[in-house]
């Protein structure tokens, strides 16, 4: 019979026990807990949760247990961000892993970012820019784990049976021999697609000229789709037969479609924008995502970006076919990374990327200039264009189609209005006079065919 002092002993120590607390002959059990939010695939989140809890056992003799947070893509999750600081000095989540540059720069802009000061060793191995584009914050408050760019993906069965040539250049979306054989996403919903149109742009000498590339390739789409990832799926279905896309979209579908389909990486206008890792104000687990965001740009974190599902050093089971930012892992990995991806310190070429012009333009003014020209009049607008192509392209037409509204007249006039576009009244005021504009340039081209 236990006594009823014995019984209080033992039910103590039980209580000790559970509650994990050091009694003789136990160990104290913790596991560490990371919370993340990213606009990254399952696939990715994946691998990166699986390689990083093996490295941070071994380094640190701990478990991790990682929380994702899913929110959509990169706006939904830069919009939720903003959201839960803006009555708050935290969000419960410890990392933004993914997304663009211009939406990382945005929280650091709004005091939502934190510095993380990485080992010198590993600061060096990070290129601070690649073709002009910066790689990470100079203040240190994100830092590009992967870099990206923007090309042409083409049908070439389909091409092929058309007797038309793969796409090298933007330009050739433009002809009239792809007129409604040209697929582009809606720039007012899609942060990527918005970067792409950009890249065209300023593979012209200047913004008028730029933006007339832009607006004949809109006037050869046969549809206009919500997200850049269905640009890629109406390529593949053959729906259309091109459009732009982002480089990893591409590379996914080859590896399913073969030789179907292609992909160009345009020579001479390449940007590679980073897809930046940052720490978030009030994370509640500052250490451990510290570590996180120091493993995602380490070597080990790097290959996995590169190397084939199975080999050493590489994902599991899943390719993930992203380009790495580090130098030193192309040099390195040469001859052993997956096949389409190329080195961005080669391709880049001797192309700089106008950074002031791009994150204007991005940001404020390419989203709603598309929907004035283009998704609010696409069937004025492909009409315009058809009378423009049956009539061999006349000089004056074609003068007329590309023009744009005065204040959007030149470049400089453009990066003024699109600054004036964050006034609410002031911006729907200006996008319904375009709206105006481009209906009624469009109806008078249309006119001109009947009479």
């Amino acid at each position: 019979m236990i006594r009823a002092g014995n019984r209080f002993r033992w039910t103590a120590a039980l209580m000790l026990a559970l509650a994990g607390l050091v009694l003789p002959g136990c160990k104290k059990k913790v596991k560490h807990h990371l919370v993340i939010v990213s606009p990254h695939d399952k696939q990715i989140e994946a691998e990166f949760d699986r390689a990083f809890r093996a490295w941070h056992k071994e380094k640190f003799g701990k478990s991790v247990r990682i929380d994702w947070r899913d929110v959509g893509g990169t706006t939904s999750v830069t919009r939720f961000l903003l959201n839960q600081y803006a009555s708050a000095d935290g969000s419960g989540i410890d990392l933004y892993f993914g997304g663009g540059a211009p939406d990382h720069k945005l929280l650091a802009a709004r005091g939502i970012l934190q510095r993380v000061d990485l080992p010198e060793e590993l600061l060096s191995k990070l290129p601070e820019a690649i073709g002009g584009v910066r790689q990470y914050d100079p203040e240190h408050r994100w830092f590009g784990a992967a870099v990206s760019c923007f090309g042409i993906i083409y049908n070439a069965r389909l091409l092929k049976e058309r007797n038309l040539p793969p796409p090298r250049r933007w330009e050739e979306l433009a002809s009239p021999s792809m007129y409604r054989l040209v697929s582009a996403a809606d720039a007012s919903q899609s942060g990527s697609a918005r970067a792409a149109y950009e890249m065209i742009i300023q593979s012209a000498p200047d913004w008028p000229s730029g933006w007339a590339k832009l607006l004949k390739i809109y006037g050869n789409c046969k549809r206009f789709t919500g997200g850049a990832s269905d640009v890629v799926n109406d390529v593949a279905n053959g729906e259309v037969l091109a459009g732009a896309a982002i480089d990893f979209y591409a590379y996914k579908t080859i590896v399913v479609r073969g030789q179907d389909i292609g992909f160009s990486v345009v020579p001479g206008t390449t940007a590679y924008t980073p897809d930046p890792i940052s720490l978030l104000k009030g994370a509640p687990n500052p250490e451990t995502a510290k570590r996180f965001i120091e493993f995602v740009l380490s070597e080990r974190g790097q290959t996995l970006w590169c190397l084939p599902a199975g080999a050493a050093g590489g994902p599991a089971q899943h390719a993930l076919y992203r380009q790495p930012v580090r130098r030193d892992v192309y040099e390195k990995y040469k001859g052993k990374m997956l096949a389409p991806l190329s080195d961005p310190f080669v391709q880049s070429g001797d192309f700089k990327l106008n950074q002031e012009a791009l994150e204007i333009r991005v940001s404020r003014l390419l989203g709603p200039l598309m929907a004035a020209a283009a998704i609010d009049s696409r069937k004025q607008l492909s009409e315009a264009w058809k009378v423009i192509v049956d009539a061999g392209q006349p000089a004056s037409l074609l003068a007329e189609f590309t023009s744009l509204p005065a204040d959007l007249a030149t470049e400089a006039k453009a990066l003024e209005t699109a600054r004036k576009l964050t006034d609410e009244k002031q911006r729907e005021m200006i996008t319904s006079a375009w709206q105006r504009f481009f209906r009624e340039k469009y109806e008078r081209i249309i006119s001109r065919a009947g009479g």
